[in-house]
């Protein structure tokens, strides 16, 4: 009997310290301005990766009212920067909307680095730097696909629309302060990389993987990048709402930020959403990258993992890191 104490303590220990990493470890609330990336594309110009979707444009287009509303209930500056491709146009002026434009602005890499590159030349080491992106991630690794920026006597290869994992982070590591990279693509785990404080793919890691993770010598770090993933190393996954298509992870993301229920249809154009609440995801007075992908694991659609009691053949289980790091984004 005594011999199996010891076991028993552990057991009773271990939910004492999953429940508690995240409290210990969290770093003090990003006090400066806000700037939020959100991208969407429908690849209906794009005959080179021709599998159109539907719920990408509207993800990005709420996602960009979303973040607007929660900055302003938190009292900081807020600075927007919306791409889209939506439509099946392929003539010079398509390619035409940058940056300078300001307005829709056509999310080529060319025109995404620029963005970036903006925001590294003005934000400081408080602010919090945000990028969504709503489209198709490359089947295995990941890479987004990113918008055709050919006429149609051009052509042009998959390559060229290849966005990988490791440019986007490069870019994202160069601005200052802290930043968040949400993505609602197909094998978007991918981005999920093991370090000193997560494992990566964690659906797969069993308790002795964590239990092993926690106790070793290496010094638990807050990364300098969080990042929010769909998937794992599968496909995600478009559900109807209202009238129109989202990503399942995006619309329960949204629900976490406060979007209104019942889900309204916004025009093509917003500039603003009154009803939008206080997150649903807020842990107690702040909203965490924690608590959002808590949320969304607990409220979407799709189930997280197939099981022997439970089969299922589309799956989406989504994806953090930090480990028993958090970052809190707004204060309430």
């Amino acid at each position: 009997m005594s011999r199996h104490l010891p076991k028993l303590i552990l057991l009773l220990l271990i939910p004492m310290l999953v429940f508690s990493s995240c409290e210990l470890f969290w770093e003090k609330p990003i006090e400066g301005d806000v700037y939020t990336v959100t991208i969407g594309i429908d690849y209906k110009n794009n005959d080179t990766y021709k599998d159109d979707l539907d719920g990408t444009v509207p993800d990005a287009r709420e996602l960009f009212l979303t973040f607007d509303s929660v900055t302003s209930k938190s009292d900081r500056n807020w600075t927007g920067y919306l791409l889209v491709q939506e439509g099946d146009a392929r003539d010079a002026d398509t390619f035409n909307t940058s940056i300078l434009a300001r307005s829709d602005i056509y999310p080529s890499k060319t025109n995404l680095e620029q963005v970036l590159n903006t925001i590294k030349s003005t934000a400081k080491s408080n602010d919090l730097t945000i990028l969504t992106y709503s489209g198709h991630g490359f089947n295995p690794s990941g890479e987004l696909i990113l918008a055709h920026t050919k006429t149609v006597t051009e052509t042009i290869v998959l390559d060229e629309l290849k966005l990988s994992p490791t440019t986007l982070l490069t870019w994202m590591s160069e601005i200052p302060g802290k930043k968040l990279v949400i993505l609602d693509s197909c094998f978007s785990g991918h981005f999920v990389d093991q370090s000193s404080s997560s494992l990566s793919l964690v659906y797969e890691n069993s308790i002795n993987d964590w239990f092993n993770q926690y106790w070793s010598n290496e010094d638990y770090t807050i990364p300098d990048i969080f990042l929010l993933t769909a998937a794992a190393d599968t496909e995600s996954w478009e559900i109807s709402v209202a009238g129109h298509k989202h990503g399942d992870f995006t619309l329960t993301l949204l629900e976490g930020l406060g979007w209104p229920d019942p889900h309204p249809t916004i025009s093509a154009n917003p500039t603003t959403v009154d009803a939008v609440s206080q997150p649903r995801a807020l842990k107690g007075s702040v909203l965490t990258v924690d608590s959002l992908y808590s949320y969304i694991k607990d409220h979407q659609t799709y189930p997280i993992r197939s099981t022997l009691f439970w089969p299922r053949t589309n799956v989406q289980h989504p994806m953090t890191n930090g480990g028993a790091m958090d970052m809190i984004l707004f204060r309430f």
